[in-house]
């Protein structure tokens, strides 16, 4: 049981940021976002408790968040994530969610730029699409581990994030350079 609880400790240690995160960018709640990723880990520590393995903790901790943000989405109705970032509610911004600007280069600058227009656009997208994205792109999973975590079949999953970046590179294209 010592060898499980450093193994869930580092798992722990290693994707707790990752997942809240992820359920930031899902939820209008910055709040309840922290909540159900507690939650997430609570759940996973009672079912290694229980004597069941987990083989790979990324996977099963995303699986475990996501149900609870369909429950989530079940139980009340929300306001979208787009709505989130127009009134800023919550103290959360685009530009939070972003890793730190470490340098002042004009290139990170714009980098950083495209960054953002490309969240703004992400939120703009069906959920399907969102989810696997952030799952890629943001929180950098493989498709493997996203088809497991959203119980889905890696052709899904792939599929998924073909469609997702067509739809997004079109949201993201400048209206008329003329």
């Amino acid at each position: 049981m010592v060898d499980t609880e450093k193994q869930f400790t580092a798992a722990f240690e290693q994707y707790a940021d990752e997942l809240f995160r992820h359920a930031t960018l899902r939820l209008s709640d910055r709040e309840r976002a922290l909540d159900l990723t507690q939650e997430t880990f609570l759940r996973a520590w009672a079912y290694v408790s229980r004597g069941e393995e987990i083989h790979d903790y990324r996977p099963f901790f995303y699986r475990t968040l996501r149900n609870l943000i369909v429950d989530e989405y079940r139980k009340h109705k929300t306001t979208s994530l787009e709505q989130l970032v127009e009134s800023g509610e919550g103290g959360e911004t685009i530009e939070s969610l972003l890793p730190a600007d470490e340098t002042n280069a004009l290139e990170a600058a714009m980098d950083r730029f495209d960054g953002k227009r490309a969240l703004e656009a992400l939120t703009k997208l069906t959920d399907p699409y969102r989810e696997v994205l952030a799952l890629r792109y943001i929180e950098g999973l493989s498709p493997k581990e996203i088809a497991e975590s959203i119980e889905e079949s890696e052709n899904v999953v792939s599929v998924r994030i073909h469609r997702g970046l067509k739809k997004l590179r079109t949201l993201m294209e400048p209206e008329n350079t003329q």
